[in-house]
């Protein structure tokens, strides 16, 4: 037998704002921003609210914003620091041979399966980051987009209001982007935003057909979604009609030429697999090596920009590259090297190992 308790709780970061009667928790008007992703706020955590009550998380919408499972009670308070807890909700009750249920399917703490599957097709952080070198401002960060599902107009069902899609993997609350491609739209569908409806959840009436790993419905809201109740369709649309989820973005942070970690700014939707992400190449540093004054042969140095200098540091890679003309004497073009930072400002050597490698 085992014993367990809640975390005890730790202070998100930043400010937010509470609004009387509005479920949405929102970054604060001023102070350090909030940072939800980054901090790991997921579904079902609870939050205490500035009325000293307990709020459960049921979407984390952006680093800045969430909804909590009901509108807050208490009086609208600005840039209050949140205490988030964590219920030990993925805790499994097995039997002998290895079977049983979570914490969540039993309903313990009134969790949802809704809320249990979540955001399972999100991106939730960038793992190993490569940290650069040399760069004088921030990079851009790019995400590559969810995967794209053509619907071919016999996998749309008007029968029983559903769409089919082989192993799609969706999870109810899925949010996904319709395009009616070359030609007209499904009826009952425009191209905008829909939210799955997959075969954990039932129906709320007679909205749809059976759902199985392969087929699901379409719920104009979120809400909608949860509850069940589907968009009813009664046309099959064009052969190049498309469904796609969000793309996520995420911002860098740069801490004297070299990334340091990289944060999930919307989390998007519809991933089956974690997506490529790339970071903005830094700005090439030009140097007119004719110029003696800015190839000091004698030092076996070069004289870079102080924009350049205050950024890098000894043992930063960089690649040597001609531009087209004659190389350098010592040096090949498009080849790796390792910088040396000289003690005279703006100026810095190249050589060919790391120290210490």
């Amino acid at each position: 037998m085992s014993m367990w308790g809640m975390n005890d709780g730790a202070t998100l970061t930043g400010k937010s704002t509470w609004t009387n009667d509005d479920a949405t928790l929102a970054d604060g008007a001023s102070g350090t921003n909030s940072t939800y992703v980054t901090d790991g706020v997921e579904v079902g955590d609870c939050l205490v609210g500035s009325d000293s009550l307990l709020y459960r998380v049921v979407t984390v919408t952006s680093e800045t914003a969430l909804e909590v499972d009901r509108v807050y009670e208490g009086s609208t308070s600005a840039n209050q620091d949140i205490t988030r807890m964590k219920l030990p909700r993925h805790i499994k009750i097995t039997n002998d041979d290895g079977t049983g249920m979570t914490l969540q399917d039993l309903g313990i703490f009134g969790i949802t399966d809704a809320e249990r599957s979540a955001g399972v097709d999100n991106l939730s952080a960038v793992g190993e980051v490569l940290v650069g070198s040399c760069h004088r401002t921030v990079p851009a960060v790019t995400v590559a987009a969810p995967p794209t599902n053509t619907i071919a107009t016999a996998s749309v069902s008007t029968a029983d209001n559903t769409i089919t899609v082989a192993n799609h993997g969706f999870r109810t609350g899925t949010k996904l982007n319709y395009l009616n491609g070359t030609g007209s739209s499904i009826t009952g569908l425009s191209e905008t935003a829909y939210y799955v409806i997959a075969k954990e959840t039932d129906d709320s009436g007679s909205t749809f057909g059976d759902l199985t790993d392969n087929t699901f419905a379409l719920g104009s809201s979120l809400a909608n979604a949860q509850a069940g109740t589907a968009v009813a369709l009664s046309g099959t649309g064009h052969a190049t009609q498309t469904f796609i989820g969000d793309t996520a973005t995420a911002t860098a942070t740069l801490v004297v030429g070299k990334v340091s970690k990289i944060a999930i700014a919307t989390v998007g939707s519809a991933y089956v697999a974690a997506p490529t992400v790339t970071l903005a190449a830094p700005a090439t540093e030009t140097i007119d090596a004719s110029d003696a004054t800015k190839c000091v042969l004698a030092d076996d140095e070069f004289v870079v920009a102080s924009a350049f200098y205050g950024v890098i540091a000894s043992g930063d890679p960089v690649t040597y590259a001609d531009g087209g003309g004659t190389a350098v004497v010592g040096l090949t073009t498009a080849t790796g090297y390792y910088l040396i930072k000289s003690g005279t400002s703006n100026r810095v050597g190249l050589a060919t190992t790391k120290k210490g490698q």
